[in-house]
Formats: C-alpha cells, sequence, structure tokens
C-alpha cells in the first residue's frame, strides 16, 4: 500500500500540532513538547480505499535550512496550511507560506489546503470567517475553519486534501508534477467549509 506525505506548516503556536494529535490519536493535549515527534501515520478509510498517510509536522518552520525545506517539499504530496482565527499575524503569514511551496515545488498550483484553527475561540477571533473564504478564492485553494480541541472538521479537512491530491497530475517516478511551472496556469477548484 502507498504512502501519501503531506506536510502541515504555519506560525508556531497555531495548533499544527494538536491538529495532528487530533487526527491520528483522537485527542487533545493543550501542552505539547514539539521536540518529541515530528511525523506522524495514520491509516485512513476514504471513499471505499484504504490510505496510509504520513503527516509530517514540522515545529521550527523559520529556522529550516533551504536544503532540508526543498527535502521535506519535494517529499510532500499535499499541504495543509493553517492559521489561527485568533492570531491576525499567523493569518498575514499565509501568502508566505504558499509562495514558498510554489517555489520549492517549482509549480504554480499543488494540493493545498487553508484551514483557519481554534474555532472554538470565537470570543477571540482576529479574523473572520469570510476573511478566510476570500483569501482561499484568492489562492483557489479549499478552506476550512477547524478546531483541534472539539475536533471540529478535522477529518473533512484531511478528507479534502487527499481526494485533492488524487487529481493531481503526479509524475509517479518522481512524486513531481508534469506539468512544469512555465505550463501551469490555473488553480485547483474552491472548495469552502
Amino acid at each position: 500500500m502507498n504512502l501519501t506525505t503531506i506536510s502541515i506548516i504555519g506560525n508556531g503556536g497555531v495548533g499544527k500540532s494538536t491538529f495532528t494529535i487530533q487526527l491520528c490519536y483522537s485527542q487533545f493535549i493543550e501542552y505539547y513538547d514539539p521536540t518529541i515527534e515530528d511525523s506522524f501515520r495514520k491509516q485512513i478509510e476514504i471513499d471505499n480505499e484504504t490510505l496510509n498517510i504520513e503527516i509530517l509536522d514540522y515545529h521550527y518552520y523559520d529556522e529550516w535550512n533551504n536544503r532540508i525545506k526543498q527535502k521535506i517539499y519535494e517529499k510532500t504530496q499535499g499541504f495543509i496550511v493553517v492559521y489561527s482565527i485568533n492570531d491576525k499575524y499567523s493569518f498575514n503569514e499565509l501568502e508566505n507560506y504558499l509562495n514558498e511551496i510554489y517555489k520549492y515545488k517549482k509549480v504554480n498550483d499543488f494540493p493545498i489546503i487553508i484551514i483557519g484553527n481554534k474555532n472554538d475561540l470565537e470570543d477571540e477571533r482576529q479574523i473572520s470567517k469570510e476573511e478566510g473564504n476570500e483569501f482561499a478564492i484568492k489562492n483557489g485553494c479549499p478552506f476550512y475553519e477547524t478546531s483541534a480541541k472539539t475536533r471540529y472538521n478535522i477529518e473533512e479537512t484531511v478528507f479534502t486534501l487527499l481526494r485533492e491530491i488524487r487529481k493531481y497530475p503526479f509524475d509517479l517516478d518522481s512524486n513531481s508534477n508534469l506539468n512544469s511551472k512555465s505550463n501551469s496556469n490555473s488553480k485547483s477548484n474552491c472548495l469552502i467549509f
């Protein structure tokens, strides 16, 4: 059975690790030591098919050197890009993360999903759901709001990304896109939840 590799990226403190732990172990861990583990595996049943997924959860994103980033990005078949609905700065950084993905993948389009995490903190909200929707539409990415605490939209988010990965024209030998950057100008269909 093939392994599908997903990377979850975003600023520190947005809930990347708690999202991943909630997906893999159905637990919410409020305080997580990010030095413990950076790779998780899970078997998922989706559309009558069993998939093995690996989720790469990197905690020191800003400190990666370019060679490490390139190696990780080359391996990744889909990205979950996370911001926290109560952290405007994390939302403002989304564009930088997308640009970096396209730079390292050498394409203009790739399976990416945007999530606004911590939607259980409604009273602390700094980014409206409409702002998240608009950003997703502008960038042609599916969008969800999630809560790693309550498990809201956790599996749905990953299922949508896996379906996007299925549709993407990977070169099976090299795990890269069949269309080069110069040949790919379209974005994927936008899904908003």
